[in-house]
């Protein structure tokens, strides 16, 4: 050695490290636990990210996201979780809406639980189709629930149905035709409901328990089809029996509606309707016709019809068969509709102290027909909307 190389003297003395050495040493293994340290550190974190990456998207957006701290680096060796798309996951709740309330259906008299009602008893005036067919539609709508009492105007069988409906276990009645209502008129303790008859006002028919239900659809209906056929309508009379005041003024308030003067006459008589008219026709545009037995006959109603054929008078009618006669339109209701207003009628009764509502409802529906012949000899133009219904005698 050089002299004054004094590291290189020092390095080996006696098998031992010099001082020099020792650090040397030192400093190494320091450096070596370091070095680990900062491996083990990494790891650590590497582990932390891999068990906190989220498993699926659905399970990741029900966790309120996290910014991680932009301090230590994650190792390149460590896959990076991969970006979540912004578009709204599957799973994910939708926003609440605000539903519409629920609306109640009206209420249908077919579709009402009519097996809520106890057996109901049918009083039937004659065996004609008018009568019949409300009855059939009624049984089959109550499920043959009912018992039919024909009385074919017999005094007998009319006295023999009425004791048999009193002492039965019948609360509720419905009578058919006029007849039919003055005899059940005599029950006590069981509601009523009438149909099919016109003159009800003349026999007392209506109480707290005894209501009935209009031959007649809603005379509004009636003047708007007549208004329609012809526009320059203003003038039209009525002719009807006594006791009719609250026909008459229900009748005069739709016609103002349209433009209509509505001139009544109460008569007495077939023959006096039949001169009352004659003696209206200067002055009128036509005659509504009403089914009031009382003042018309089979002859009166001939000879009226063929009178306003002669001087070009608008006749309107309440059945179709009068239109080969002369009448420019029938309007009338339909059985299916008086079955569903006589069931209505009873559903509303049924376990209540009186019968609510009106004395007599009017109809819903009605049957529709013009006389195609007739409306041209008036020059009339049928509109469009009605020219399936012409009938052509």
């Amino acid at each position: 050695m050089k002299p004054g190389c004094t590291a290189t003297q020092c390095h080996v003395f006696d098998g031992a490290s010099s001082p020099n050495d020792v650090r040397r040493d030192r400093v190494a293994n320091l450096v070596a636990v370091v070095c680990a340290c900062a491996l083990l550190a990494a790891c650590s974190v590497a582990k932390v990210v891999v068990e906190h990456e989220p498993v699926s998207p659905s399970a990741a957006q029900t966790q309120p996201a996290v910014e991680k701290p932009p301090a230590q680096p994650v190792p390149s060796r460590v896959p990076q979780p991969a970006a979540e798309p912004k578009q709204q996951a599957p799973a994910q709740t939708a926003p609440a809406t605000v539903a519409e309330p629920k609306r109640e259906p009206e209420p249908e008299p077919e579709r009402m639980p009519v097996q809520l009602l106890p057996t109901v008893a049918i009083l039937v005036s004659a065996d004609i189709p008018a009568y019949m067919e409300v009855a059939n539609e009624l049984n089959r709508r109550l499920a043959e629930r009912t018992t039919i009492y024909q009385l074919n105007r017999n005094v007998a069988d009319t006295s023999k149905a009425i004791d048999e409906i009193q002492g039965s276990d019948h609360e509720q009645v419905v009578a058919i035709g006029l007849v039919a209502a003055r005899a059940a008129r005599a029950l006590v303790g069981k509601q009523v409901i009438f149909c099919q008859v016109f003159n009800y006002a003349d026999y007392d028919l209506v109480t707290d328990w005894m209501k009935g239900v209009s031959m007649l659809p809603r005379f509004s209906e009636s003047f708007r089809v007549w208004k329609d056929l012809d526009p320059t309508l203003r003038r039209v009379a009525m002719l009807t029996g006594a006791n009719q005041g609250h026909i008459v003024a229900e009748a005069r308030e739709a016609a103002q509606n349209y433009g209509i003067e509505l001139v009544h006459s109460e008569v007495h008589s077939d023959k006096e309707t039949l001169y009352t008219f004659k003696g209206l026709a200067p002055e009128v545009q036509g005659l509504w016709l009403l089914p009031d037995n009382r003042v018309l006959s089979t002859g009166v109603i001939r000879a009226t019809l063929s009178y306003s054929v002669r001087h070009s008078k608008q006749v309107l009618v309440f059945s179709p068969s009068l239109l080969n006669i002369g009448g420019l339109i029938s309007i009338r209701g339909r059985e299916s509709d008086v079955a569903a207003q006589v069931l209505a009628r009873l559903q509303q009764a049924y376990g209540q102290p009186e019968i609510p509502g009106a004395d007599v409802v009017p109809l819903a529906e009605m049957q529709l027909d013009v006389n195609g012949r007739m409306a041209k000899r008036l020059g009339l133009i049928i509109p469009a909307k009605y020219r399936q219904l012409i009938y052509e005698p």
